[in-house]
């Protein structure tokens, strides 16, 4: 508002210095003075018309952000819903059988993680790039955890051939302590 007075005040000037110096119209200054506020309040209308628009616009994407982002969240659950092949979570359970205690437990599981599992998870576990899920909140059992690190899912890599069966126990123990 006082931006607006402000600005009328500016015009009001510029006409009586234009008057006063010969260079305006023949027209009376109290008439383009009118003029040009009557200009000014229609340039003001159509300026508050396209901010309300603008406004409106920004209203409609921060619904269309919050309908996607509940879209999502939806996504998320019905994913940790979904669950693996049974003979998938047959294998985990015959890996983490297989394997000692002691092995696993001699295993630099952070390191592991850091080299292959960090690029998309995050040191911290909740990255989440490329699809990856935030460890941070998973409640996954630890053989769907070796399910999914062995046979991978999604965009994840599968890491048999890649990890022996200790370091993939080893990785799927180091991600339960992130949560």
């Amino acid at each position: 508002m006082k931006f607006k007075i402000l600005l009328n005040l500016i015009f009001i000037l510029c006409i009586c210095f234009l008057a006063c110096s010969g260079s305006a119209t023949k027209e009376t200054p109290s008439e383009t003075t009118s003029e040009v506020i009557m200009e000014q309040d229609s340039e003001t209308d159509e300026t508050n018309e396209k901010s309300s628009d603008m406004n409106d616009t920004m209203n409609e994407e921060n619904e269309v952000e919050e309908s996607i982002s509940e879209g999502e969240a939806s996504e998320e659950s019905e994913e940790q819903d979904e669950k693996l092949p049974p003979d998938q979570i047959a294998k985990a359970d015959e890996i983490i059988a297989a394997v000692k205690a002691s092995e696993v437990e001699a295993v630099d599981s952070k390191k592991l993680f850091r080299t292959h599992c960090a690029i998309c998870h995050g040191f911290k576990g909740n990255m989440m790039v490329n699809g990856a899920k935030d460890l941070t909140k998973s409640k996954i059992p630890l053989n769907e955890a070796v399910a999914q690190v062995y046979h991978g899912k999604g965009l994840m890599t599968p890491y048999k051939g890649i990890l022996s069966d200790t370091e993939i126990v080893a990785l799927a123990k180091y991600s339960e302590t992130l949560r």
